[in-house]
């Protein structure tokens, strides 16, 4: 379990890492990057809903919810795709999304390590607390300020993989 738990850290540490350092060096043309790619992910995943529905023949028993999956995906990337703007005004949006993934992965971890001897539960606490607060601020006033939320997401996903590799430098110390 520890072999597996630290190799885990590691990863998720340097994944995290490098995510700081892009959100902290944050500029329009990452935003426009992060919208191709936004875009084309909703397109690749409403064809492959698409091509699902028909190689399936779910049309015959009449289920067509890959159907409607895979128009909204599709329309959704066009959609992005061809009014960027929106794409900047529900950005701070998706990043709170994400920012409450992240609290309830930490709050996950608080729960799940407390069996494990040597590591400091307390840290994960702290951090989905600092998380559900910047998603907060994040849903409530997201304005034109995206890059001074990019930088501050930044620096709290260089402080959380900091703590990633801190605690598998401890389990491997053991």
């Amino acid at each position: 379990m520890k072999k597996e738990v630290g190799l885990s850290n590691i990863l998720v540490g340097i994944l995290y890492f490098i995510l700081g350092i892009l959100f902290l060096t944050a500029t329009s043309e990452l935003i426009k990057t992060f919208n191709y790619v936004l875009v084309s992910i909703c397109m690749i995943i409403g064809l492959m809903q698409l091509l699902q529905f028909f190689l399936n023949k779910k049309y015959i028993n009449g289920n067509y919810t890959d159907l409607f999956i895979a128009v909204v995906f599709i329309w959704v990337s066009l959609i992005l795709y061809v009014y960027y703007r929106v794409m900047i005004n529900i950005l701070p949006i998706l990043f709170s999304l994400y920012l409450f993934i992240v609290a309830c992965n930490m709050l996950i971890k608080y729960i799940e390590f407390k069996d494990v001897m040597g590591i400091d539960r307390k840290k994960y606490l702290f951090l989905f607390f600092i998380a559900i607060g910047i998603g907060l601020l994040l849903i409530f006033n997201p304005g034109s300020m995206i890059f001074t939320y990019l930088k501050v997401t930044g620096i709290y996903l260089i402080v959380m993989s900091i703590l990633y590799f801190y605690d598998c430098f401890k389990l491997f110390r053991k």
